[in-house]
């Protein structure tokens, strides 16, 4: 049987984990600070980590963040994706998106609302601070595959 002691901690801890929820549902972390601490991101410097691409598909052009550029949090992300030597446009149903550690972690479907045509475009993305390394790769629509890593050091607010 309920009765009134029992019930205000009921309420109390419900509305706790409402207002908790509804926080980190306004958060829009690209990266969780757990995933950052779970994939044990690089120290160093990004002039050591260096954007790298290759593959015969579509190109994967980082407008923004700028190479060497250390954003604070949140940050805009600018990816554009075109033909590549192929002339074929990019299959984006193909992205896959990998954040590169000692354990990989697939944010692919944390970026599929972002999908803009055949960019991606996050006006404020939440990374924690430190360097995140990233694996974009994506085919055309004849499947001729692109692959690229790039870093991004997000400096403290």
């Amino acid at each position: 049987m309920l009765n009134g002691r029992l019930i205000l901690p009921i309420v109390t801890v419900l509305g706790v984990i409402l207002l908790e929820t509804t926080a980190s549902a306004d958060r829009k972390w690209l990266i969780t600070p757990e995933e950052a601490a779970r994939v044990q991101a690089p120290t160093g410097d990004v002039k050591d980590l260096v954007s790298t691409a290759r593959g015969s598909g579509p190109l994967i052009i980082v407008r923004n963040p700028k190479a060497f550029e250390h954003p604070r949090s949140p940050l805009k992300i600018f990816i554009a994706f075109e033909p590549g030597n192929s002339g074929q446009l990019p299959a984006m149903e193909t992205l896959l998106v990998t954040l590169i550690g000692f354990i990989d972690i697939n944010i692919t479907d944390r970026l599929r609302d972002y999908i803009s045509g055949t960019n991606i475009i996050v006006r404020e993305a939440e990374l924690p601070t430190g360097i995140h390394r990233l694996r974009i790769l994506i085919k055309d629509m004849s499947g001729n595959p692109s692959e690229r890593t790039v870093a991004i050091k997000v400096t403290k607010k």
